[in-house]
């Protein structure tokens, strides 16, 4: 069954104790995952807390962070010390992709690539074997609430054709309106922003379960 993870881009610790709190009440998302997205205004132009920020808040979520960031290698120590279990981060930020892959497997992580709707599929053919997951954005990365990138369902596709065991999630512009032909492509999961954590969670929760067993 294909796994839905609500996304937090919190700019402040404010708002994201504020989103955090709100997921944990979640009857739906007990002990489940949290997407944690970081970006520090150089990769792309937003900027969020860091991984020190959201270390000082205990959560009963499992964390996996989305790393949007221009030396990914650099943040792995201290998303180990605040408690995060998985660590996605861009192929495009990475000079040396195996060495962050190492990084994180050395520190206890779980590995994920993410890759923008532009990159080809072709930069993961070295990579995909040591790695546990793979995140496809299917909007520009660092902005919520962009419109859905219809292309990442066609990489989806061909990447679960290619890579059967691996893991393939997409990130960005997911709502119940769309879920179902996501989830038909072949995802096992998806990372869901906006539409769950600015509006009712249970409700959105609800309609998200809706769209996907229409």
């Amino acid at each position: 069954m294909v796994q839905i993870i609500p996304a937090v881009l919190a700019i402040n610790e404010e708002e994201y104790l504020q989103y955090l709190t709100k997921l944990e009440r979640c009857e739906a998302l007990k002990n489940g995952w949290v997407h944690i997205d970081f970006l520090d205004g150089v990769f792309l132009p937003n900027k969020t807390i860091n991984a020190q920020e959201s270390g000082k808040y205990p959560t009963t979520l499992q964390k996996e962070a989305h790393l949007m960031v221009q030396n990914p290698k650099k943040w792995i120590p201290d998303l180990k010390k605040a408690g995060f279990k998985r660590v996605f981060f861009h192929m495009e930020a990475s000079d040396d992709v195996e060495s962050c892959i190492n990084a994180i497997k050395d520190a206890g992580m779980e590995a994920g690539l993410v890759l923008k709707h532009e990159t080809s599929l072709e930069t993961l053919d070295p990579f995909v074997l040591k790695i546990d997951a793979v995140l496809l954005m299917s909007v520009v990365p660092g902005f919520q609430g962009q419109p859905f990138i219809e292309e990442a369902l066609d990489k989806v596709r061909q990447l679960k054709s290619k890579y059967p065991q691996i893991k393939v999630g997409v990130d960005g512009a997911v709502k119940n309106t769309n879920i179902k032909q996501i989830v038909d492509s072949g995802v096992d999961y998806v990372c869901v922003g906006s539409f769950l954590v600015k509006g009712d969670l249970d409700e959105s929760m609800e309609l998200l379960w809706e769209g996907i067993n229409e």
